[in-house]
């Protein structure tokens, strides 16, 4: 185990790296009114489209209610739609309208800089390690 000192030293520096990063992605989507989640939600429905809320919430690590809520507020401004799945009408599928997909379109170029900012030359193996010790240490602080 590590010592006190290294890992009030590594949560300091993880905490101030995502207070950096956040706003930063803030600022990357002013322009457009989304939010991060808001973004991430709309990323999600361009990689599939009609994907089940259920799996938007997995994939986004949050409970249903917190995608509820983030779709409402989408559909509220005209940016997606729900639609009952046809064969198991427990399902429900997010759809973009045409301004959900034109507002997706011009957040993209931003949200892309700010992810080019963020991550500067990391390669996909660096980021991959990284990613494995998130996991890792999301799995021992839900311990």
């Amino acid at each position: 185990m590590a010592s006190k000192r290294t890992t009030v030293g590594a949560w300091s520096r993880l905490s101030q790296c995502y207070q950096v990063a956040q706003k930063q992605c803030r600022d990357a989507l002013r322009k457009t009114g989304l939010t991060q989640p808001q973004y991430e939600v709309l990323s999600q429905i361009s990689d599939e489209e009609g994907i089940p809320l259920t799996r938007i919430g997995e994939n986004m690590n949050v409970t249903g209610g917190n995608i509820t809520g983030i779709v409402d507020r989408l559909e509220r401004d005209g940016l997606v739609k729900r639609k009952r799945d046809k064969e198991d009408r427990r399902i429900i599928r997010a759809f973009f309208t045409s301004k959900g997909r034109n507002l997706y379109s011009k957040a993209t170029p931003s949200y892309d800089r700010f992810l080019k900012n963020t991550f500067g030359d990391a390669s996909d193996a660096e980021l991959k390690r990284l990613q494995k010790s998130l996991d890792n240490l999301a799995r021992t602080a839900g311990k």
